[in-house]
């Protein structure tokens, strides 16, 4: 995935793996990078920026956040990649409407040189207009009956791959919507800590499986 100008979404229900990849890719770029972590979920001291809200359903405190990050005229990005943790909370389904500001970013983003993230737990949770304009969408595993039919109806044969990921697996749909499916990405020591103190005390048999993510390679293709 190049990520620079681009705009992304990932999906994915909790425990699948959508968390460790969006802190694999924000490692990537470095501290140009700012998480908007709406559940607090990044690990301690990452190699990226981090903004935890204050109010988890505020969009007025995200609209500031996005107002502090725009270049002015002639100005660098605060920003080279910003990424909304549980965007689904700031920017429901239709008939709502994008806050005016997310809008704006999701469409005017390549012009202030910054890649956008958007991570929600179900496609129909989430605006649209996101969706359908994102240059990637990247898939972890999904069972809802209205997701897998919305995912078809963007790429044929999206959801029946969807039906096909096992643990950590992943799809990545590109820009063409031509999709491929990935192995799971290896979990780094501190977001391994981070998602263990998370998620023990629901699932104490997680701790095994998360400890030996799988490398990714390779990937199958379709379309």
């Amino acid at each position: 995935m190049k990520l620079k100008n681009k705009v992304f979404v990932v999906f994915g229900l909790r425990g699948t793996g959508k968390s460790t990849f969006v802190n694999f890719l924000a490692n990537q770029v470095g501290i140009t990078a700012l998480m908007y972590d709406t559940l607090s979920e990044s690990p301690p001291s990452p190699k990226y920026s981090v903004y935890r809200p204050h109010d988890r359903y505020n969009v007025g405190e995200l609209e500031t956040v996005i107002k502090m990050i725009i270049p002015g005229v002639n100005k660098s990005p605060f920003a080279s990649l910003f990424v909304i943790d549980e965007a689904n909370r700031f920017c429901p389904s239709k008939p709502h409407v994008l806050p005016p500001i997310v809008a704006d970013l999701n469409d005017q983003c390549r012009h202030y040189n910054m890649g956008l993230g958007f991570v929600a737990r179900r496609p129909v949770q989430l605006h649209q207009d996101i969706t359908e304009l994102s240059d990637y969408i990247v898939i972890f595993r999904l069972t809802g009956v209205r997701d897998i039919k919305y995912l078809n109806d963007i790429s044929m044969g999206l959801g029946a791959m969807i039906k096909t990921l096992k643990g950590y697996e992943f799809i990545i749909v590109e820009p063409d919507r031509s999709y491929h499916k990935y192995n799971a990405i290896p979990a780094d020591s501190k977001w391994l800590e981070t998602a263990n103190r998370l998620y023990e005390p629901l699932h104490p048999d997680r701790r095994k499986h998360r400890a030996t993510d799988g490398v990714r390679r390779g990937r199958q293709s379709a379309r």
